[in-house]
This record gives C-alpha cells, sequence and structure tokens, in this order.
C-alpha cells in the first residue's frame, strides 16, 4: 500500500518534465547543455541510495531541470524510514523554474500525507560559479544524485576553469566541474549518485580530476550500459558518448568496487552484477589512475591476466603517434595525382586493414602529399611502422585495428600519415619486419581488443591509453611476429591462435 502511494506523485512528476520538454526546443536545451533523465533512470539511481544516518537527510540537486531526480531521491528516502527530508536545488533555466517548484510541491504533499517534512530551497544561478561549498554558514550535504549539464570549455579563457581551480586543474568538460563542487560540498560519508559520460575515467584530460576525486572519496558503485544509445532515448539528441552510473562515498576508504551492466535502462533493474577488488578496477601503477570497467566476468579476468605482463606498452620500448597531417589544414599539400615524383603516399583510416597497411595508389579514396616547402612538418621519414585505426564505435565487432607499413613498401625517403591513425615504432630504435608483425597481431587479437574495451569507452584510440597499457616483453612480441608475418588469412581467430599461447591465457580464460 505505501509503495503504491508513490506511483502517482511519480507519474505526475514525469508529466511535469514531458511537458516542460515539448515547450524547450532541442537547439535551446543544447545550449545549457541539457540532457534530461528518464524516469527508469532516475528511480533506479534513488534505489542505490544507502539509507543516511542523519535526523534531517540534506539533498544537493546542481542541476535539478524539473525535479525528477530530487524527486526519487526524496521518496527513496521516505521509503527508507527518513521523514524529514530538505532538498536544496539549483537550476540555471529560468524557464524550468516553474515547473520544478511544481514537482516539489508534490514531493512536499506526499510528505505530508505520510507523516514526513520535506523543506527546499531554489538557486537560480549557476551551480559550479556559485560554488556553495565556500559558504561557510551553509551546512554540507547526505546525499547527491546529478546528472550534470554536458559541454567543453576551455582552461585558457573560460569562468568555470577559474572557478574549480582550486579542487583540480585541467581542461575537460562542465561535468567534471559540477561533480567535483558538488563533492566538496558533501560530509563524510555523504553520497553522490552520478549519470555521466565515461570519458572521466580514462584520457589525460580528466587526470587531474580523476585523481582529485579518487582522493575525496571512494567509488563504490558503477553502472555500464552496453549500448550507449538507449539510455537518453526519448530526448531528440544524438548521445554518441557512452554513459555510466556511479555512487562515490565521501571519505570512505577504497575498497570493493560494485559492477553492474545491462543493454539499455529498459533491464536496468535486472542487470548482471559482480564485485572486484579496487585494485583490479582502479590502475595505481601509474599517474593516470584509470577506471576500468569490465562488462563480464570474462573481461575482469582478462584484466586479472594482463597484470601479470611483464610492462607497459612504453615501458617496452615502444612508442605511439598520432598522424601529423591534419587534411582540413593541409590542403595545399594534397593531391588526387598519386603517381607523381614530387609527392608521397597519404595513408587514411580505410589504408589500414588486420595486419596490413597497403596504399596502391587505385583506391578512389588515395590521394599523395605533396613535398612541397615545409612537408618536413607533416610528414616522417618512411620506415616500417604499425598503424593503429583511431576511430572506430563502440558497438562495432572491434575497436583496434592494426596493420603493419613495410619500409620497401615504396621508394621514397618521407612517408604521410593521417591524424585520423596512430603510427608506432620503437623509441630507440627501428622497427623490424618481425617485431611489427608481432605488434600488429597483438593489436588485432581478441585479447587487446577486449582489455582496450575495459579501458577506454571513448569512440577513439586515444594514444595516452595505449602508453599505459600492461604489455608482453619484445621478446614475447618478436615470437609471435614470427608467426603473425606467416599468415595467409588475418581471420581474428587465426590471430587467436598465435597470441593466445604467448600470452598463456587458453587455460586461464574462458570465453563467453
Amino acid at each position: 500500500m505505501y509503495q503504491q502511494s508513490l506511483i502517482e506523485p511519480k507519474d505526475d512528476i514525469a508529466g511535469l518534465q514531458s511537458a516542460f520538454l515539448n515547450k524547450k526546443t532541442l537547439n535551446a536545451r543544447k545550449v545549457l547543455g541539457q540532457f534530461f533523465t528518464r524516469s527508469v533512470i532516475s528511480d533506479y539511481m534513488a534505489s542505490l541510495i544507502e539509507k543516511p544516518k542523519s535526523r534531517t537527510v540534506r539533498i544537493l540537486d546542481a542541476g535539478a531541470g524539473t525535479g525528477i531526480l530530487t524527486a526519487s531521491s526524496a521518496l527513496r528516502c521516505l521509503e527508507l524510514g527518513c521523514k524529514t527530508v530538505h532538498a536544496v536545488l539549483y537550476e540555471l533555466d529560468n524557464e524550468a523554474i516553474p515547473h520544478l517548484e511544481q514537482t516539489l510541491k508534490i514531493i512536499e504533499n506526499t510528505f505530508s500525507r505520510q507523516y514526513g517534512i520535506f523543506t527546499y530551497d531554489i538557486y537560480c544561478e549557476d551551480f559550479v560559479l556559485a560554488r556553495p561549498d565556500k559558504d561557510e554558514n551553509r551546512p554540507s550535504f547526505d546525499l547527491s544524485v546529478i546528472n550534470p549539464p554536458y559541454f567543453k570549455y576551455r582552461l585558457k579563457d573560460s569562468p568555470y576553469a577559474k572557478a574549480v581551480a582550486d579542487l583540480y586543474q585541467g581542461d575537460p568538460n562542465i561535468y567534471a566541474s559540477f561533480m567535483a563542487v558538488v563533492m566538496a560540498c558533501m560530509k563524510e560519508h555523504g553520497q553522490m549518485l552520478t549519470i555521466t559520460p565515461r570519458s572521466f575515467t580514462n584520457g589525460l584530460y580528466f587526470k587531474k580530476f580523476r585523481s582529485y576525486l579518487l582522493t575525496e572519496a571512494a567509488l563504490d558503485l558503477i553502472h555500464i550500459f552496453k549500448h550507449r544509445d538507449k539510455v537518453f532515448k526519448s530526448d531528440d539528441s544524438t548521445v554518441l558518448q557512452e554513459n555510466i552510473i556511479c555512487r562515490f562515498i565521501k571519505g570512505k576508504p577504497q575498497e570493493a568496487i560494485t559492477v553492474r551492466s545491462s543493454d539499455s535502462d529498459i533491464n536496468i533493474n535486472n542487470a548482471n552484477q559482480q564485485q572486484y577488488s579496487a585494485k583490479l578496477i582502479i590502475d595505481s601503477s601509474n599517474e593516470q589512475r584509470i577506471i576500468r570497467i569490465p562488462e563480464s566476468a570474462y573481461e575482469a579476468n582478462i584484466l586479472r591476466q594482463v597484470e601479470v605482463f611483464p610492462t607497459t606498452f612504453s615501458g617496452a620500448g615502444y612508442f605511439i603517434s598520432t598522424g601529423r597531417v591534419v587534411e582540413h589544414r593541409t590542403r595545399q599539400y594534397i593531391t588526387e595525382e598519386t603517381n607523381t615524383s614530387h609527392s608521397v603516399p597519404l595513408y587514411r583510416p580505410h589504408n589500414v586493414t588486420s595486419l596490413t597497411a597497403l596504399w596502391t595508389g587505385k583506391h578512389k579514396k588515395e590521394v599523395s602529399f605533396m613535398l612541397n616547402k615545409g612537408h618536413e612538418k607533416h610528414t616522417i621519414k618512411n620506415a616500417t611502422y604499425v598503424l593503429l585505426k583511431r576511430f572506430s564505435s563502440k558497438d562495432e565487432q572491434r575497436r583496434l585495428v592494426a596493420g603493419v607499413h613495410l619500409e620497401d613498401a615504396h621508394d621514397c625517403k618521407f612517408i604521410g600519415f593521417g591524424n585520423k591513425t596512430n603510427y608506432m615504432g620503437l623509441s630507440e630504435e627501428l622497427l623490424t619486419k618481425v617485431e611489427a608483425y608481432g605488434l600488429a597481431a597483438i593489436f588485432n587479437s581478441s585479447f587487446m581488443d577486449q582489455y582496450f574495451r575495459c579501458i577506454s569507452g571513448n569512440t577513439q584510440v586515444n594514444a595516452t591509453e595505449i602508453r599505459v597499457m600492461k604489455f608482453p616483453s619484445r621478446e614475447q612480441v618478436k615470437e609471435i611476429g614470427q608467426q603473425a608475418q606467416n599468415l595467409k588469412t588475418t581471420t581474428t581467430s587465426n590471430i587467436d591462435r598465435i597470441v593466445n599461447p604467448v600470452f598463456g591465457v587458453l587455460s586461464t580464460i574462458q570465453k563467453r
């Protein structure tokens, strides 16, 4: 009966959000970086709240919208027996305030019917610039459940960068600034639940933010969606980022981390769940502190296996760089003539396939790079390299595709690699054909592909993540290369038959 009494107000609150969205254009929402939370996600996030110990529970909503997250959170507290709740809500959009007030009145009445007390304060201002944590007269908070806005800003001239400089420095995204300030507002053992892009879990841009966050709080739970386009399905906008839900507990020692996964929000309450040691999820072996997220027990086994690798990609002596040719900035160098003596091949992503990087000059997409004055800024010395595609889709079968470019493939001193590819070699010496095939085979293996998916949910393969990946020894790379260079068919299964025995994974990892 008690649960039933909450259904009607939840329906009314969802209706208020829908009414607001129907009035607000997509372009207007994009200006503010708004992505609204569906009620099924809001209720699920609230279900992850653990009962606060305070007599009066203080909730912080840093980007309230029409109040659906505060509503779900407050009703969850009521379910847990917390009869007195005070919410502080920030919302920059004036047009959302009337809908927000109606939502909070519904919650106030619901509490009253259950002999509880719900009170609230609304601030129509920019949460990050307001920095409520710096107000010594304002008590800290027990709970914050947020879906922060999303847009990029520049470190040099953004007021947001200046506003959070005392917490962390970097050039990431407004959602990270929201998370940082919210965490600064929490009391010891306060809970922060977020739904954000996964991008903060890895990458150089978010390095200092991760350090701040993981120093201040324990990452307690992660929920990952296997299909990123189904979380904000009711929103007309296209969501290219993979989204995750996280629970952070301020001041708690970092121990075990629960990882849940579901295909979409439809079956979110029936998610697969595993618990892992913090050491498996948070890579503390280097200053990056990458948060690795296995979607299954199989991927967790891969993470355990890589921990026995003797080194990292960079530690083994390899380098990876992004191709130097940015085509829209070097149009004057690019020609569709592919047989001129004053130009060299320009490799694009279509030239890279499993184990092979091939430029013939005959493909309709192939172009050359002219060796005009200043070309040295964009070309590199022709040698044997391994090319790795930079862009892929999470829903594609493979994330990593690598091919070998052999020095003797072209009779030229220089070569051009486009910036949609990465190129790899040895830092102190030239890469041999055998070792190049070994590198390419490793990156084309199922094992390495799944390992990379645990590290990165981005749609592109960044050099930063590759450099810190656990990696086999050069001797193992060469052993793999001896066999890989003779493969007649470069299917993934054939590559796996070479790579897996050298890694010793056949007996230790059960495939899905």
